[in-house]
């Protein structure tokens, strides 16, 4: 297996944990603040993870069209974190019924345009991983925490 099918399979693999424990959690603890300690709903970590997908999907397409620029890309934690900030004030203006779908959509964006690569570069790897599987993966343990403490 070539290291694009090992990244897909991950992707997919983590993909379908995250949802199971959205599916899992109970429709009046989407928005309930507490899932980590930020304070974030479930919804914000939703659209959280649709952002950085969507980002994602643009690093690539630039990658594919040979227009990424790695010094416009967030640098270091002082950028990432204003970027999260500024979406988590954004995802509280918003309902679970306009970021489950943002979800979804960010993420096809992204397995789209992963698809679309001709060469696999060392950026495009680290875009996807990071933005996918491993993104997934790092805050699956608070979502699966979050609903084995609030049984429906």
């Amino acid at each position: 297996m070539g290291r694009r099918e090992e990244l897909l399979r991950a992707e997919a693999e983590g993909w379908e944990e995250l949802i199971a424990v959205l599916d899992a959690t109970a429709p009046e603890l989407l928005e309930r603040r507490g899932v980590n300690a930020e304070g974030w709903a479930v919804r914000d970590v939703m659209w959280h993870l649709a952002f950085w997908c969507s980002d994602a999907a643009h690093a690539l397409h630039e990658i594919a069209e040979g227009r990424f620029d790695r010094v416009r890309e967030p640098n270091g934690d002082a950028d990432v974190d204003r970027l999260n900030d500024r979406e988590l004030e954004r995802s509280r203006r918003m309902g679970v019924d306009e970021v489950r779908p943002q979800l979804h959509l960010a993420r096809a964006a992204m397995l789209e345009r992963f698809g679309a690569l001709i060469e696999l570069t060392a950026d495009a790897d680290e875009w996807f991983e990071e933005s996918g599987a491993l993104h997934y993966a790092e805050h699956l343990p608070e979502l699966e925490a979050w609903v084995r403490a609030h049984p429906s």
